[in-house]
């Protein structure tokens, strides 16, 4: 055996205090700084969420404002495309001229009084209702007056065009208003009136002024703007619709999601958006959070005596931990040079009296010990154990070439007494007693064999059970071909079916089925073996499962269902072995789970 040679010491070692004290003073140094920065930072952190949550309650009451005067809006012009006296008007028949006025007066009559009924009638530039046949009426209490010239203008609206080609009931849009003195941009809508007398349509126009009508009670956010869904910023004094330049109201930064963050003029500022339900107008809202990202004087103060105090307790903390930790080391070190040098395994209660984690590692040291002294006494049990099984086996073990030869010989004879059932029977013998005596060539020192190889020893054992039992069973094999080539223990099927044979079968008096049958499953080989039998109650089943064979047995070899259950449990570990289900008078059922080895 090869002799195992240890470090030596090292000449001079470190004291372990400086190395406990100064990493501390550091380590608590640092912590009690990074604390004192992030606890500023959340701080702010927490002032500036809520403030954008404040922010963001304004910013969505002024879009249910908003959306409640565009839907203001667009109930007028719902109401005028579907009045019955409007329809009633444009739909009869007109002989003369005069009674073409007449009916538009009825028109505008009905248009006047939708109109003046309207929350938002302040704001309304134009109310009007025309045809391809000629009528043409607007609202005179409309804010900007006008008259049947305007029948050209909206006309040749391209939102006209537009609603003529799609079939639907309406459409919208920002543009430039049709009143020819008025350089604004509106928002309009245009509706389809459906008649017999053919389509007719209701065109509402308003100006830019209406999206901020009722913003006046938002005091609280100066920033706030609104945007077409084509992007265009849509002015306060109701005029134009704009792009403004970076840094001015209206400006939208680039960037993925909201709120958005950005610089200019010296100045940050915080954007947020809302998007309403009418789709025409998004809601954006600019706050200035540069004042709620400035440092105040008193936390630098403070950190500066968080520092003071984190140094002062530092140093204190670092000696008192140097005091009692390189104690119980020295002596955990002294106790590891005994086991290493002196092979002394005995335990030392002093390591484990700190009632700390240096404690649990004395406790540790102390159960490592006790560990490998057992181990070294099983493993010298062991030793003689093994020494007494190889002088016990050299005593009674026969020459098997003697049973061999003298089994072929007898296999001969039958042969040529032209007996090919014997024959046959002893052939198969022979097999399965080589199989059980001598290590195979493919099992090697592994002890392990393919499925294939186990089933052709199963064969042969149920060939000559076959012929003990006067052909009172049958084995159907159903393992697919491609499980045949997994490794699996040698000789763990044929207890099982001897089991099955035996106390399955036997006892029923009748003719009996064992079945083979084997899958793969998250990872695992399965194989069951089940009979036709009697069945077990739960006390026979424990038994049987428990029960050790001995030498008087007449099992074959001598291996029980309990041995091939700790053989298999010892391979592979607790969760495989053998699962066992059973009813009375039915059938029993064993299942064999291995990992799958190919």
């Amino acid at each position: 055996m090869r002799q195992l040679r240890f470090p030596s010491k090292p000449k001079k070692a470190q004291r372990l205090r400086s190395k406990i004290i100064f990493p501390v003073i550091v380590y608590i140094l640092g912590f009690g700084f990074i604390g004192n920065v992030f606890m500023q930072l959340y701080l702010l952190r927490m002032i500036l969420d809520r403030a954008e949550r404040l922010d963001r309650v304004y910013l969505e009451a002024a879009g249910i404002r908003l959306d409640r005067n565009i839907s203001d809006l667009f109930s007028l012009g719902v109401i005028c495309a579907n009045d019955p006296v409007i329809l009633r008007a444009i739909s009869r028949r007109r002989e003369t001229a005069r009674e073409a006025v007449k009916e538009s007066l009825v028109v505008q009559d009905r248009l006047n009084a939708f109109l003046t009924a309207n929350p938002v009638h302040l704001h309304i530039d134009k109310l009007i209702l025309f045809n391809d046949q000629g009528i043409f009426a607007q609202s005179s209490l409309s804010r900007q007056g006008g008259d049947t010239s305007e029948s050209l203008a909206v006309r040749s609206l391209p939102m006209v065009e537009k609603l003529r080609k799609s079939g639907l009931p309406w459409t919208s849009g920002f543009g430039r208003s049709i009143i020819p003195w008025n350089r604004r941009d509106s928002l309009a809508f245009l509706f389809r009136a459906r008649s017999s007398g053919g389509d007719a349509y209701v065109y509402v126009e308003a100006g830019l002024d209406l999206i901020y009508s009722g913003f006046r009670e938002f005091q609280a956010l100066p920033g706030i703007f609104a945007q077409t869904a084509e992007g265009e910023t849509i002015p306060r004094n109701g005029t134009l619709l704009t792009r403004p330049p970076e840094g001015e109201l209206g400006y939208i930064p680039p960037g993925n999601g909201f709120p958005r963050r950005f610089s200019s003029g010296g100045r940050k500022y915080r954007v947020d958006q809302l998007p309403l339900e009418n789709s025409l107008v998004v809601l954006y809202n600019r706050a200035d959070i540069t004042d709620l990202a400035v440092n105040d004087r008193q936390v630098l103060y403070i950190i500066v005596g968080a520092l003071v105090f984190s140094f002062l307790a530092a140093v204190t903390l670092a000696i008192v931990l140097s005091i009692f930790i390189t104690r119980p080391i020295r002596l955990l070190v002294k106790r590891i040079h005994k086991i290493s040098r002196e092979n002394d395994f005995s335990q030392d209660m002093k390591i484990e009296k700190p009632r700390n984690e240096l404690g649990l590692i004395g406790w540790a040291v102390n159960r490592m010990s006790g560990s490998i002294e057992r181990y070294l006494f099983n493993m010298e049990k062991q030793h003689r154990i093994q020494k007494r099984a190889e002088l016990a086996l050299l005593q009674t073990q026969i020459n098997p070439h003697f049973l061999y030869n003298t089994l072929e010989s007898i296999h001969w004879m039958a042969k040529l007494q032209k007996n090919f059932s014997v024959a046959d029977t002893i052939r198969h013998l022979v097999n399965l007693l080589r199989n059980i005596a001598g290590k195979t060539a493919e099992a090697g020192n592994s002890g392990k064999i393919t499925l294939e190889r186990e089933l052709g020893i199963l064969e042969d054992y149920t060939t000559v059970m076959t012929l003990r039992f006067m052909g009172g069973f049958e084995v159907v094999n159903k393992i697919p071909d491609s499980l045949r080539g997994c490794l699996v223990p040698k000789l763990i099927l044929q207890p099982l079916v001897e089991n099955a044979i035996i106390h399955g079968i036997a006892p029923s008096g009748a003719f009996g089925t064992i079945t083979l049958d084997a899958r793969e499953e998250g990872g695992f080989l399965c194989i069951t073996v089940e009979d036709t039998g009697v069945g077990m109650n739960g006390e026979k089943l424990l038994t049987i499962k428990t029960a050790r064979r001995n030498r008087e047995s007449p099992s074959l070899n001598n291996i029980g269902i309990s041995n091939v259950n700790e053989r298999l449990k010892l391979l592979y570990g607790g969760n495989c072995g053998l699962f066992f289900e059973s009813r009375p008078g039915k059938f029993t059922r064993v299942l064999v789970k291995i990992p799958v080895e190919r």
